[in-house]
Parts: C-alpha cells; sequence; structure tokens
C-alpha cells in the first residue's frame, strides 16, 4: 500500500468514526499509531476461542 492510500484510509476511517478534518491535523500520529499497535498486540486470539 502506497503512503497516500494509507493516509486516505487512515482519515477515512477517523471521519467515519466522527473525528473532524482540524482534530485529525492536529492529532500527534506517530503516538496514535503507537497506541494501536500496542492494542493490537493486547487483543490475542487464542484458538479455543475460535473453535
Amino acid at each position: 500500500m502506497d503512503p497516500q492510500d494509507f493516509i486516505d484510509r487512515f482519515y477515512l476511517a477517523l471521519l467515519d468514526k466522527g473525528w473532524t478534518f482540524p482534530e485529525i491535523d492536529e492529532m500527534d500520529i506517530m503516538y496514535y499509531l503507537q497506541l494501536l499497535t500496542r492494542k493490537m498486540e493486547s487483543e490475542k486470539v487464542y484458538i479455543d476461542d475460535v473453535l
């Protein structure tokens, strides 16, 4: 995925959640991505939960 495609999807996802353009532009994007990474690491799925 090229960077522009990532940014477009990122903005669209946040806009769908009710964010505004100024709110997105003012946010600390690197910190937000770190938080998302931490969230993904903490959401583990075990095989017993799937079966």
